[in-house]
């Protein structure tokens, strides 16, 4: 399987806001609820739903959360802007028509295939961001709750302790995971 890139649209790779209605008892008989699934893009969900496998490297970042300012929050940013990485061989003409699709990347109107190589550095630096963002977050989080023991805050150490923020904690391909051993 050869991967090819593809241009995205502007603003293609941010969260898509999507929109719920829900019954309701009162005048109009519904509410109109608006939520954002930050961990998938607008492009992602629209390749996704039209059949295609894709790859976008993302880089996760902790952002300090403008309501709660002694939490943060994890967000995604993609690490190539503007492109995203298709499998083929595939519809050529049917991707174009995906929303947040701007363009194929290629010579003349044929398709340049990217080297598998290529993909897998972005996969090994994709995964050395994510062990930064994962020290980092355990970080914040041991400041976090230092801050709420000693102020005595039991409302920001119950908030703390429900988010877990971590997840699975991943190591960068080639990390020495136990030191040097010897035989």
């Amino acid at each position: 399987m050869t991967w090819y890139a593809i241009r995205t649209a502007p603003g293609a790779q941010m969260p898509k806001r999507e929109f719920t209605v829900e019954d309701t008892k009162g005048a109009k008989g519904y509410r109109i609820i608006p939520s954002l699934n930050a961990s998938v893009s607008a492009v992602e969900r629209a390749l996704t739903d039209a059949g295609f496998v894709h790859y976008m490297p993302v880089e996760k970042r902790l952002i300090r959360d403008r309501r709660k300012p002694d939490l943060w929050k994890a967000r995604r940013f993609a690490l190539i802007l503007g492109y995203v990485f298709i499998k083929g061989p595939c519809n050529f003409l049917g991707l174009q028509q995906v929303p947040g699709v701007a363009g194929i990347v290629g010579t003349c109107g044929d398709p340049k295939p990217v080297d598998l190589v290529d993909i897998l550095l972005l996969r090994s630096m994709e995964a050395k961001s994510e062990s930064v963002f994962d020290s980092q977050t355990i970080n914040k989080q041991r400041q976090i709750r230092k801050r709420a023991r000693n102020q005595g805050d039991k409302k920001l150490m119950a908030l703390v302790n429900s988010l877990n923020m971590t997840g699975v904690t991943t190591v960068p391909i080639g990390a020495e995971l136990w030191g040097s051993v010897s035989v």
